[in-house]
């Protein structure tokens, strides 16, 4: 199975990310803490992501990879 990662590097942190609506298995989640969800950047719930990429196509800033 592929695995997916997020750079936090190039998150924009958007709380709105539109990797995390577009996942069919809601497997980015956002990070604990902030003041706002995904203030603290997104990570991706192995438990939950199949590795189908959707996330990774809608990432804008190109933050999502495959790995």
């Amino acid at each position: 199975m592929r695995t997916v990662t997020i750079d936090a590097s190039a998150c924009d942190r958007s709380p709105a990310c539109p990797a995390r609506r577009a996942c069919p298995r809601g497997a980015i989640v956002p990070i604990a803490g902030g003041s706002y969800p995904g203030s603290g950047g997104y990570t991706v719930d192995t438990d939950r992501c199949t590795g189908c990429a959707v996330c990774v196509l809608s990432c804008p800033a190109g933050a999502v990879r495959v790995g």
